[in-house]
């Protein structure tokens, strides 16, 4: 979906004035929206970022004059509520369900165990463990900076953070796991 140049030329004026800065930013924005959607198993999301971009151009004289921070949060947020709609959507019939190997299997139960144990952390502490590794490189870095700006801490605090998110959720998967192959086990021997 191509976007007019006015909006886009608005947009890219948001991201930075400098129009080379600004360039990489969309570039680093779109790349990581791709990655969340992929993340969240939604295999389109290429189409989703730019359906995530499009939205966000559309609202732009809403949301320029008031918003503070980075605008990569912004596109985040955005992000999330076209995730929580692709997945409410989502209806695949049984006749089209494709043939799965097992380690497809043991892909798609982590990320359902993940899932899970995300949806039990408040609603504060999921958003800080995806939007920790939301980006790679020089954006996370910045990214980091922002985050850690905004919740009046250190870097070093954030990071220290994310890890005991990391490991708290680390265990909840393996605990939840450990329940599936308990589960699968007793059902094959029934």
């Amino acid at each position: 979906m191509p976007i007019a140049k006015e909006p886009f030329d608005e947009l890219l004026d948001w991201l930075d004035s400098d129009r080379e800065i600004a360039g990489r930013k969309y570039e680093t924005i779109r790349t990581g929206l791709v990655r969340l959607f992929v993340s969240h198993g939604i295999s389109d999301g290429a189409f989703y970022a730019d359906e995530t971009i499009d939205r966000v151009t559309k609202r732009l004289p809403e949301i320029r004059p008031t918003f503070v921070g980075e605008p990569a949060r912004y596109f985040t947020g955005v992000a999330r509520n076209i995730v929580r709609e692709a997945l409410r959507n989502r209806e695949v019939l049984p006749e089209e369900m494709p043939e799965r190997s097992m380690e497809q299997d043991d892909e798609d139960d982590m990320l359902e165990c993940l899932k899970r144990c995300l949806e039990h952390l408040p609603q504060d502490r999921q958003e800080l463990i995806l939007d920790y590794h939301l980006y790679h490189g020089r954006a996370k870095v910045e990214l980091h900076r922002e985050m850690a700006e905004e919740l009046s801490i250190t870097e070093g605090a954030l990071r220290t953070r994310a890890h005991h998110l990391r490991v708290s959720l680390e265990e909840c998967v393996l605990k939840c796991l450990a329940n599936q192959t308990v589960t699968q086990n007793s059902l094959a021997a029934s």
